[in-house]
């Protein structure tokens, strides 16, 4: 009886351990692209600060309407010049991150600061 008892805590323990290592890959809402209508979704398991550079890695996952799903890598940055976050992507695209000009990448720079803290 004894056996069972420590092989059943063994196992809850194993289940309970592996959930909170699943937990922490979570694809984020930051809104519907006025462009493509696609819902996009930051990748929390794909964010990465650069070292002792301001730079801020993450990747963009953009879902249609039909399923089909497309992801673009961005780039973040803090620029002392003009005070601003500022970023890129792999499709060419760069600006500040804006509240209403650029929500989507706000919206991103928001996860971004909140998954660094």
């Amino acid at each position: 009886m004894l056996k069972k008892f420590f092989a059943t805590f063994f196992l809850a323990a194993i289940i309970f351990v592996g959930q909170n290592n699943f937990a922490e890959a979570e694809d984020v809402w930051v809104g519907t692209s006025n462009a493509t209508g696609w819902e996009c979704y930051i990748m929390t398991e794909t964010i990465r600060h650069m070292g002792d550079s301001d730079v801020n890695l993450a990747t963009l996952k953009m879902v249609a309407k039909d399923n089909s799903v497309r992801k673009m890598e961005y780039r973040f940055w803090w620029d002392f010049g003009i005070e601003r976050v500022c970023f890129s992507n792999s499709q060419g695209f760069n600006g500040i991150a804006d509240a209403y000009e650029t929500p989507i990448e706000w919206r991103m720079w928001q996860v971004i600061v909140n998954h660094n803290n």
